[in-house]
């Protein structure tokens, strides 16, 4: 019989990855990614399976109750990375860089560990720092994004519309205010495409005390005010971890500065 081995922090950093990666029904014997990550670890696909379960008992958000006997290696790295989505996906791809070329392996395109499809033509005519910087945020807006969807059920927390294409991780403060706070989940929400644009512009916005919805009299078109109103007094739906539930100084700001009062 195969000896257990203990998982190291970084092996448990690539399976939280992997864990965000992929929707908890993904996770299983038969999901490719399952499969790749568990051949590069050199541990059974059964064993990867087992961990993404461990950390999804540490996962309050996840109605699922996962597994209960979690290693103290997972309940560290979890804490570590529970507000970190940007640190956590560069530091596993440094791990997976680091180990890759520890065990000699080949350089062969692992599109397991791969967020920036569609980039190489953009860039190619970029400097080499700039390439860098451009992957970096797009990895880091991927791993944003992907907080939000496990934080949030994949579903908008307003009108529960689950379609992933016209789900957006819309941002309390701007982006271009708070350069800090730019990945921490507890500054973004999950809207559709229609809520994050009057989130965004003003429109409406989520009182910081009750979690509820504001909408401004400052909108002209009728068919948007009557939109809008359908959700004023509302509360969104909160995610079911209050670690990943937005920051009412966050939402202050928000109240403060961009809604039209």
């Amino acid at each position: 019989m195969e000896e257990r081995k203990n998982w190291s922090r970084d092996e448990v950093t690539l399976a939280l990855r992997l864990y965000y990666q992929l929707p908890s029904s993904r996770h299983d014997k038969t999901t490719k990614e399952v499969q790749e990550l568990a051949a590069f670890l050199g541990r059974s696909v059964g064993a990867v399976v087992f961990k993404l379960g461990n950390l999804k008992s540490l996962d309050a958000s996840d109605p699922g109750k996962g597994f209960s006997n979690g290693a103290r290696t997972d309940r560290e790295v979890w804490a570590y990375y529970v507000d970190k989505p940007g640190q956590l996906f560069e530091d596993a791809q440094e791990i997976h860089e680091r180990l890759k070329a520890s065990s000699g392996a080949a350089s062969s395109e692992d599109r397991s560990y791969i967020f920036d499809d569609g980039l190489e033509g953009l860039t190619r005519s970029f400097h080499e720092d700039d390439q860098l910087r451009i992957v970096k945020w797009r990895r880091g807006q991927e791993a944003f994004r992907l907080y939000l969807l496990r934080g949030y059920g994949e579903s908008c927390c307003l009108s529960g519309m689950k379609q992933a294409d016209f789900l957006v991780a819309s941002h309390i403060v701007p982006w271009s205010v708070d350069a800090d706070n730019r990945l921490n989940p507890r500054n973004g929400l999950l809207l559709n495409v229609f809520l994050d644009k009057a989130f965004d512009s003003g429109y409406m916005t989520i009182d910081a005390s009750t979690f509820a919805v504001r909408v401004s009299s400052d909108i002209k078109d009728d068919m948007v005010k009557d939109a809008l109103l359908s959700y004023d007094g509302q509360e969104i739906r909160l995610p079911r971890n209050s670690q990943r539930w937005p920051r009412r100084d966050f939402l202050e700001y928000h109240n403060d500065m961009v809604f039209r009062h």
